[in-house]
């Protein structure tokens, strides 16, 4: 027997061959793109070297952590340059605005405190207490001579 004896038989195995040929286009196509990402990726042009700003020298932060005002210039960025309690000899670079509202935190004992809504972050820029809900953003930082520098990011 036939998979089609009439006109109507036809015409529904046509429409029905015609959709999936339609629905498996688009995840072939889809996959290719995938694929093609993905390997752009492992193998792609690999990112340019940031762009270092002197901020302070080390003499600098001789009394404990040094905040620096725009730090990039033009009223970009207001940092924090602390010592890392993870690695000695180490420095990090923490940008001061609460990732909460964006007030600059200030130095608090051992601590960087938000005058506007209490968050309060370690001296790695880890929260330890709310509202803000992220860490203190760190940028790449690098001491050439006694100068410190820091990634213009």
């Amino acid at each position: 027997m036939a998979m089609y004896n009439n006109r109507r038989g036809f015409l529904r195995w046509l429409a029905l061959g015609f959709g999936s040929l339609v629905g498996l286009l688009p995840a072939l196509a889809q996959r290719r793109f995938n694929r093609a990402i993905a390997q752009g990726a492992a193998s792609g042009p690999k990112a340019a070297e940031p762009e270092f700003v002197k901020v302070a020298t080390l003499e600098d932060l001789k009394e404990g952590p040094f905040k620096v005002e725009d730090a990039f210039g033009k009223n970009t960025a207001t940092l924090w340059l602390v010592g890392d309690p993870q690695k000695e000899d180490s420095l990090l670079a923490l940008d001061a605005a609460c990732p909460h509202a964006g007030c600059d935190v200030d130095w608090r004992g051992e601590n960087f405190v938000c005058p506007c809504h209490g968050s309060v972050f370690a001296a790695d820029g880890s929260r330890t207490r709310g509202p803000a809900n992220a860490d203190l953003t760190a940028y790449k930082v690098k001491v050439e001579k006694g100068e410190i520098f820091v990634a213009r990011t």
